[in-house]
């Protein structure tokens, strides 16, 4: 495979993270704030399948890519930047799982309360406000990561 089909794959695994990613996030965000159980079970139920089937063979298909292009230039391990990337990768990949986690128990908190006719309880806002904030966390992440490959730089070399 040559280096620019490589990387076009990186790229573009890139814009699914970031897409369905950040899609799902503000999807499930505005369904939350429908307050109705109904509308939160089903966006949660997509959320979660958005997820497992393109947003994490995104993030796999991300790292393979970036492994295979850094051994194809001969590109040391060592540098820097690619260091911040693959640190900053893996403290993001570090909160996806349990956001994934927490999205299935969201969804099925979700469902029962629109089963039984009930309103969301406090267990449900127990977990939505630390999804929540995983996912601010999670994002800044990945724009950082996007500036680090961009520039070629850590972050501590920008200063």
């Amino acid at each position: 495979m040559s280096y620019l089909l490589l990387k076009y794959l990186h790229i573009i695994a890139a814009v699914f993270l970031f897409g369905f990613g950040m899609g799902s996030y503000l999807y499930l965000i505005a369904a939350n704030r429908s307050r109705d159980p109904r509308v939160i079970a089903a966006v949660a139920r997509m959320v979660v399948r958005f997820d497992a089937w393109i947003t994490t063979p995104a993030g796999v298909l991300q790292l393979l890519t970036g492994y295979a292009m850094v051994s194809m230039a001969g590109m040391p391990w060592s540098a820097d930047w690619l260091r911040a990337a693959l640190l900053i990768f893996v403290a993001v990949g570090a909160l996806w799982l349990p956001v994934l986690l927490l999205q299935k128990r969201l969804h099925s908190l979700a469902a029962h309360a629109a089963e039984s006719g009930t309103a969301l309880g406090q267990a449900y806002q127990r977990l939505y406000r630390p999804w929540l904030w995983m996912g601010v966390a999670g994002f800044a992440g990945m724009f950082l990561i996007v500036l680090v490959m961009v520039t070629k730089q850590a972050p501590w070399q920008w200063f």
